[in-house]
């Protein structure tokens, strides 16, 4: 853990609590790794412009991989290095899926996320969660042009997520939606899928990422919590599931931390640097 060169944190679930917020010490602890030099990134399902901005402005943070891995952005030269989207005929072709099952689904592209107005409504009654209500409510935009939206998308879709009814739907959706396009889909809480590029995967980002700052994978630690957090953890030397992490990524875990509500990410990182301290001592 002395070694580490890259710090690949997932948001929600991880650094950020259950009501949506950093904590003083998170926020230490972030600041603290990248002023010791060590690379520090964003790896999130939420799309570039959904992150909050107390997390976008943290001190040496140095690259976002935002909508499930579909797109890496380097804050400091602020340029796209990597881009993997849906096209927009693939895209249109899989809105009609929510549309026949009468679900709540929302589209990014541009790294905003957009929905349409009776589903918007309906996602906001469902939510029981004051801090993700929140950011649901500032992190979309309503359009009143759905199919119009996506074919003007120039870059394509980055990410196409939907809520099912319920767990057996979820899965049956799922299946349909693998079966009939070549894409990628991550289950991410306990009725929803996201949907995006084959390419579009938070491990296949941080790969390119790493090799791209010739950093090696047994450098790279990774912190998690949920489906989409999979292929980000297998990618790092070091996987860390935080303690209310699901127990598929717990399996795959070399440790567990504690969890987002008792500063779990923060107590992995300060373990780093008091490493890193110890060794030059």
């Amino acid at each position: 853990m002395n070694e580490i060169r890259l710090l690949a944190l997932d948001i929600d679930g991880t650094i950020l609590t259950r009501e949506k917020q950093l904590t003083d010490r998170t926020k230490a602890a972030m600041e603290a790794a990248a002023d010791a030099g060590i690379v520090v990134a964003l790896v999130t399902g939420r799309p570039f412009y959904g992150i909050p901005d107390e997390l976008m402005s943290l001190k040496g943070l140095g690259y976002v991989i935002s909508s499930n891995g579909a797109v890496t952005t380097d804050l400091q030269d602020k340029r796209i290095l990597r881009m993997a989207n849906l096209d927009s005929d693939t895209a249109l072709e899989m809105i009609a899926v929510p549309r026949k099952y009468d679900l709540v689904y929302a589209v990014f592209a541009d790294g905003i996320g957009y929905s349409e107005m009776e589903p918007f409504d309906r996602h906001i009654r469902m939510i029981d969660n004051p801090g993700l209500e929140m950011y649901i409510r500032k992190s979309r935009r309503i359009t009143y042009d759905m199919d119009g939206l996506i074919r003007s998308a120039e870059k394509g879709v980055e990410n196409i997520w939907l809520i099912a009814h319920d767990q057996n739907e979820r899965d049956e959706l799922n299946r349909l939606i693998r079966e009939k396009w070549n894409v990628r889909t991550v289950l991410t809480g306990k009725i929803d899928v996201e949907i995006g590029s084959p390419m579009a995967d938070k491990g296949m980002a941080l790969t390119d990422l790493a090799e791209s700052l010739q950093i090696h994978r047994q450098k790279i630690l990774a912190i998690g919590d949920s489906g989409n957090d999979i292929g980000l953890l297998q990618a790092a030397g070091i996987a860390v599931a935080m303690g209310n992490a699901d127990d598929d990524v717990k399996k795959i875990a070399d440790i567990v931390t504690g969890s987002n509500s008792a500063d779990g990410a923060a107590a992995v990182i300060e373990a780093i640097l008091a490493r890193r301290e110890e060794k030059m001592s």
